[in-house]
């Protein structure tokens, strides 16, 4: 069963110079429980396909054609209020660098435990702690009484990746982004951070949109890999095709 579908989605960013075409009707479909990594050069349009699902774009963008369902329901159309209840609901996103998307003045304990109060507002505070301990354990933010306490300073960048994933979690999302979520980290800790993915979807059913420009990365977790250049998706298909043929450069290049 297909949980997100995108057809002929087409984004345009209008600047004084000129209009600059960010993605050209871009069509795929994502399964249920389903990883599919998302591959290409640096500015092919990668990034702006996740933010145009969640409808995160800057005031410059537009959408210019084309259709987003989740689950036969269309929401292309909808407003910033409607998206609010999809977004850490049905959508949730990690972004690259976890420094710049964590609070240096709350600590990670707080920070969690918003993500939970924002997400589930009818938990009472005693709930809403055990929920906090139980997303840092489930992330492997252990032991939570301790890491709680600590300030996104005193992580590391593993660590640091691991709490923003746990506030991605708060509400048990359908969808999760991940935008280039290992590429700061080392290969130890990226292999962590993988591996984690893995668990999340099978405990959770999670299907998830993995941005990378690794091809390791997508060979060590992904099902399938859409691959994309200047804008377009080109070419998507089962993980291990798609990378044989990288690998050849069988008109990939």
């Amino acid at each position: 069963m297909d949980v997100l579908t995108v057809k002929n989605l087409s984004v345009s960013f209008f600047r004084p110079e000129g209009e600059i075409e960010a993605l050209k009707n871009v069509s795929f479909s994502l399964r249920e429980g389903e990883i599919l990594a998302v591959m290409g050069e640096t500015g092919c349009g990668k990034s702006v396909l996740c933010k145009s699902i969640l409808k995160l774009l800057p005031d410059i963008a537009q959408i210019k054609t084309g259709h987003i369902d989740i689950r036969g329901e269309e929401i292309t159309g909808y407003s910033e209020k409607q998206m609010r209840k999809l977004r850490g609901h049905f959508f949730s996103m990690v972004f690259q660098n976890p420094m710049t998307a964590l609070n240096p003045c709350m600590s990670v304990g707080e920070q969690i435990a918003e993500a939970v109060r924002l997400r589930q507002p009818c938990l009472t505070g005693r709930e809403r702690r055990r929920r906090t301990a139980e997303l840092m354990e489930l992330v492997g933010l252990n032991p939570p009484g301790e890491r709680a306490k600590q300030y996104p300073f005193q992580l590391s960048g593993g660590m640091a990746q691991r709490c923003v994933i746990a506030i991605a979690l708060a509400a048990e999302p359908t969808v999760l982004f991940a935008d280039e979520a290992t590429t700061a980290l080392d290969v130890t800790v990226q292999a962590q951070i993988l591996e984690l993915f893995l668990e999340l979807r099978k405990r959770m059913g999670m299907s998830i949109v993995l941005v990378t420009h690794n091809p390791g990365v997508a060979a060590r977790i992904a099902d399938r890999v859409a691959l994309m250049r200047d804008g377009a998706l080109f070419r998507i298909g089962d993980v291990e095709e798609i990378l044989e043929e990288i690998i050849h450069n069988r008109n990939l290049t």
